[in-house]
């Protein structure tokens, strides 16, 4: 702000000019843009940036750039990882990840023209919120493991336990008669499968859905209001695009969609098979077999996941876990 204020006070016509030119592309963008409180945070009691800040379109080439009070950008996400140790070629050899995370993507990264600067930022931005998803989610899988084994043992678990047992079947829409059942739903969803389809449905985190509504794998939703229309939607369609307030509430609801969904009943089958094995690799790899009515494009579409995971070596990346709490340099 006061760069702002210096540049409005040493030239007044110029920056006046400059201003009028970017709010002649930013307008339009808040105006269409109904999802436009994004906010991204260190933690839940360290907002870095406020919300209700427009998310701009990609800029052309000659225009000013000026930036928005605050916004979340390519430059606020650099300042914040300066003060973490974040280096992927060091997770990829075994080292944490660290517990780094942020609410949305930074809205310019559809101007980074380095491929290669795009695709880091991407990584280090989902890894994170992936790990921490798959870490709570094996925690509720080892309390329901020791509350099954204790009831098998015929020991009388705490009102308390029964209650959560039961909020959890009910989520996962199993039966606590069904241990079996319930624990192939209740399950982490492989780290190069989580990455790979969320690069190809958002484009490296390009998409408008990924940088207006937190979305990064297409899910749709059929109530007017509830998500993005897309721009190409045909006409008589009525599905939307599922918007989320977080990136984590947008992976926490594609996992929670391949463990529950009727239609990757195949996907859950085979994770559980192979969880009994010592060898995991290319674990995720494999998995996308069993993702072909994920999309219209059925094997296409495996293809391309598959693709992505060797191209990209995400499969580096399957056995990462966070760095333990007391070296966390941040907090979800």
């Amino acid at each position: 702000m006061q760069v702002l204020i210096s540049a409005l006070k040493s030239n007044k016509i110029v920056t006046m000019l400059g201003l009028t030119l970017a709010l002649a592309y930013v307008v339009p963008e808040f105006v269409e843009n109904s999802h436009g409180r994004l906010n991204a945070s260190l933690g839940i009691d360290r907002s870095l940036f406020p919300e209700n800040v427009p998310v701009p379109a990609q800029k052309p080439g000659n225009l000013p750039a000026i930036k928005q009070p605050q916004q979340f950008d390519m430059s606020a996400l650099k300042q914040a990882l300066s003060k973490v140790d974040f280096k992927l070629a060091r997770i990829r050899s075994g080292e944490p990840v660290p517990r780094f995370f942020v609410e949305q993507i930074p809205v310019d990264i559809v101007d980074v023209s380095d491929i290669e600067v795009r695709k880091r930022t991407f990584l280090k931005v989902v890894l994170p919120l992936v790990l921490s998803i798959n870490e709570k989610i094996e925690a509720r899988r080892n309390r329901l493991t020791a509350l099954f084994s204790a009831k098998a043992s015929g020991n009388t678990i705490s009102p308390a336990d029964q209650n959560w047992l039961e909020n959890i079947a009910r989520n996962y829409r199993e039966d606590t008669l069904n241990p079996e059942a319930l624990l192939k739903k209740v399950d982490a969803v492989p780290v190069s499968l989580a990455l790979a389809q969320a690069v190809e449905e958002s484009g490296w985190g390009t998409s408008r859905f990924a940088r207006e509504g937190n979305a990064l794998f297409g899910q749709r939703v059929w109530s007017s209001g509830k998500g993005i229309v897309p721009e190409d939607r045909d006409k008589g369609e009525t599905h939307e695009v599922k918007a989320f307030k977080t990136l984590g509430d947008s992976i926490k609801a594609y996992i929670h969609n391949l463990n529950v969904h009727p239609a990757y009943a195949a996907f859950r089958e085979e994770r559980a098979r192979r969880n009994t094995e010592p060898d995991m690799i290319s674990y995720g790899h494999k998995l996308t077999e069993t993702l072909l009515t994920y999309s219209e494009r059925g094997q296409e579409y495996v293809d391309t996941l598959q693709s992505l995971i060797e191209a990209n070596r995400l499969d580096e990346f399957e056995n990462a876990v966070l760095a333990p709490e007391r070296l966390a340099d941040s907090s979800f």
